[in-house]
């Protein structure tokens, strides 16, 4: 398996994400890339191939983050076949909210 991650205009990066995946919605997963990561850019794309001589996946990524997008899910593989990157998964949803405030 190889990754390259290419420098492209941040501009252009939100062009191909789309309205559904950029801005990030609130509770999504994502991926952080270490500002110290050997490739680091933080806008452009991330090409994992995971079998020499075949085709790969392309992640968009937009200051210094993975977002969801239509590639797939963001999971700890996915991580794990990104050097120096984070899976931020959105806190669990609260079992016990507080009852709304209503004045009387």
């Amino acid at each position: 398996m190889s990754v390259l991650t290419i420098s492209l205009p941040r501009d252009e990066v939100i062009a191909n994400l789309g309205p559904e995946c950029w801005p990030i919605r609130d509770g999504s997963p994502l991926l952080r890339i270490d500002p110290g990561a050997a490739d680091y850019t933080p806008d452009g794309a991330v090409i994992i191939y995971p079998t020499p001589g075949q085709p790969g996946y392309l992640w968009w990524l937009i200051d210094g983050v993975i977002p969801p997008q239509a590639a797939g899910d963001i999971t700890a593989e996915l991580a794990a076949q990104i050097p120096g990157s984070l899976l931020e998964l959105p806190p669990p949803p609260d079992e016990n909210p507080a009852p709304p405030h209503i004045d009387l």
